[in-house]
């Protein structure tokens, strides 16, 4: 696949604000974190998983918006729900340094007369929330994961994000520009009524500006005349967006959508290595 465009500058179309605070937690235990994507575990023996959506920004009433639509917008698209059958039950919990926490328990039918249970928490701090996504495949999945999924909801915690270091012009300027590798993409076709998950590899970009933003993509970035707009990216995309800083020789770099932050190296010779995957840098 050819790359169709260049970025030869890189702007922005203004200051966007990043999140102020931080859901913290101990993952559950006996469970496997994925390499694809941050904040995802698997819990062994079972066929369960709990997913983490870290703080964004958000207008109008969330809860209001979550009891309407249990904010499925918001859940990476292979963890999406399909055929939720009957009434979701909404909960009030308690969770340390939040304005409000509220549980929706359902069940998904993806497949007729075999039910998936979920388990969402909406977490509100401010005018920012963070989703906690727990599900499993059967009902015994479920029963088996619940003590797991019960020990980890009574670590979680809001803070306040803590500052980064600040961006000097000069590592900014040698960070900047677009990068380009191949990364494993979660894929879903249907076969027969269940459908189909696996993993493919696929093109995978990091777009960084000089003063501090970075967006990530899979498949294509587009970037007509050469600017990119991280504001832009950050409303349609804020799971993807985020800020970096070179802190103590290390590129820090912190998604909204990602618990942790990614260390690593700084780009050397064009290249950059995130996740053992190498970027290419391209002009």
């Amino acid at each position: 696949m050819r790359i169709s465009m260049t970025i030869v500058a890189l702007a922005l179309a203004g200051a966007a604000q990043a999140q102020t605070h931080v859901l913290k937690y101990t993952p559950p235990a006996n469970a496997f974190k994925s390499a694809i994507q941050a904040d995802d575990y698997s819990l062994n023996g079972t066929n369960a998983s709990v997913q983490i959506y870290q703080f964004r920004q958000f207008s109008g009433d969330i809860v209001q918006t979550f009891q309407r639509t249990l904010l499925r917008e918001w859940i990476g698209v292979m963890y999406q729900e399909e055929n939720v059958g009957g009434r979701p039950t909404f909960q009030k919990v308690a969770i340390a340094g939040a304005d409000v926490a509220i549980a929706a328990t359902f069940n998904e039918f993806r497949v007729p007369g075999l039910p998936r249970p979920h388990n969402r928490t909406l977490i509100v701090k401010g005018n920012e929330a963070a989703i906690v996504d727990a599900w499993a495949g059967t009902a015994q999945g479920w029963q088996m994961a619940t003590p797991r999924l019960s020990q980890m909801a009574a670590t979680l915690k809001v803070e306040g994000a803590p500052a980064a270091a600040p961006l000097s012009i000069e590592a900014g300027n040698k960070v900047a520009g677009l990068y380009q590798g191949m990364k494993a993409k979660y894929t879903a076709t249907m076969m027969n009524i269940t459908g189909h998950a696996s993993y493919e590899t696929a093109l995978h970009f990091y777009v960084f500006s000089a003063n501090g933003r970075v967006y990530r993509a899979y498949d294509r970035l587009d970037a007509p005349g050469g600017r990119f707009d991280f504001d832009a990216a950050e409303r349609r995309d804020p799971q993807n967006s985020g800020r970096y800083t070179v802190d103590g020789g290390k590129l820090v770099i912190k998604m909204r959508g990602d618990n942790e932050p990614i260390v690593t190296d700084p780009p050397k010779d064009g290249v950059l290595v995130i996740y053992q995957v190498a970027y290419n840098k391209k002009r």
